[in-house]
């Protein structure tokens, strides 16, 4: 009697769900929905529902809450919210997508993706991703991209990025770059970019650079250049050096550099006529040219400023204004000498006539 009794009520609420679904226009809901209201299991294309749903593909959704399955992708344009966990053999998409999502071919967000995705080739968002993100070939946010996210090729936003992204060839910013970013090619940004940053051949900013950068090749900044960076040919920071900076080949900059700065090759200022200056402890295999350097200096076949201060060392040492401290070299001038010079020859023009070219030592004070 009990058993008659719950069939019939299921063939009631069964034929009352069909009913309603044959009612709605096409453009809206068309579903076959087995339970009540907006809850229980739905199969096709029920615009608002709470439960387990199935829909070969999904076409103006309102809101989904639940575990919902599609087998093909969005039909129109991206609408709607996706709460729960959605699963797509090719791609699960909707205006907002929260919670668990995974797609085999991608994850398609149109404002924005929060949570857990995972797309066989991408997660994509015309807006915001946000949460741990895994894309077998990129993860692309269209203002935003946050969070712990692998690209197998890349991590790219028009925007901000933020947190930990590891893209097997670059992560790409249009804007601030923070957190830790790994790119196998490069890490590059027309923003600023800060924290720890690796890129195999380059990391590139078009703002401010700081934190601790590897380059393979370079690390390069139209901005400044802060914090400990190895290039693996040069640091470039045309707006200032500051901090700890290795470059095998050289350390550029066509403002300030101070700090602790070493390379095998040429330190320098690109605009000596300018009152730019290097600063701090700098060795140089090659060359440090400047218009004024201070500190503890080692250029190794030639240090050249018009104004030196400290300790200055190097094959060929030139102060063509003055220099104040001691300089030891194979050659030593200094047009205005307020101090010591060490070397084989010793120049110092403001010395009386016969004591202005001197071996070994020449002082002034």
């Amino acid at each position: 009697m009990n058993r008659n009794l719950g069939t019939a009520v299921f063939l009631v609420a069964l034929s009352i769900s069909v009913s309603q679904a044959q009612d709605i226009p096409e453009s809206a809901d068309r579903s076959l929905n087995i339970g009540f209201g907006n809850s229980g299991i739905s199969f096709g294309n029920s615009v608002r529902h709470n439960g387990l749903r199935f829909n070969w593909s999904d076409r103006s959704i309102e809101e989904i809450n639940g575990f919902n399955v599609t087998f093909w992708k969005p039909a129109d344009n991206l609408s709607g919210t996706i709460n729960g966990l959605s699963l797509g053999v090719v791609a699960p998409g909707a205006e907002t997508i929260n919670g668990l999502s995974v797609g085999g071919v991608a994850v398609i967000g149109k404002s924005s993706i929060n949570g857990v995705s995972v797309g066989g080739l991408a997660v994509v968002s015309s807006g915001s991703v946000t949460g741990l993100n895994v894309g077998g070939l990129a993860i692309v946010g269209g203002s935003s991209v946050s969070g712990l996210n692998f690209g197998g090729l890349a991590v790219v936003s028009s925007g901000a990025i933020a947190g930990i992204n590891f893209g097997g060839l670059a992560v790409v910013g249009k804007s601030e770059v923070t957190g830790l970013n790994f790119g196998g090619l490069a890490v590059v940004t027309e923003g600023s970019m800060s924290g720890l940053n690796y890129g195999g051949l380059a990391i590139v900013a078009r703002g401010d650079l700081s934190g601790i950068n590897f380059g393979g090749l370079a690390v390069v900044s139209e901005g400044t250049v802060a914090g400990i960076n190895f290039g693996g040919l040069a640091v470039v920071g045309l707006g200032g050096i500051k901090g700890i900076s290795f470059g095998s080949l050289g350390i550029v900059s066509k403002n300030n550099i101070a700090g602790l700065n070493v390379t095998v090759g040429d330190l320098r200022n690109d605009k000596p006529e300018d009152d730019m200056s290097i600063k701090g402890i700098n060795i140089a295999g090659y060359r440090i040219r400047a218009k004024k350097i201070a500190g503890f200096s080692v250029g190794l076949i030639m240090t050249r400023a018009e104004y030196t201060r400290g300790v200055v060392i190097g094959g060929y040492n030139r102060a063509e204004g003055s220099h104040s401290g001691i300089s030891i070299g194979i050659f030593n001038h200094a047009t205005e000498l307020f101090g010591i010079q060490l070397g084989l020859l010793n120049y110092a023009e403001n010395n009386p006539k016969f004591f202005r070219m001197l071996p070994f030592l020449n002082f002034h004070f």
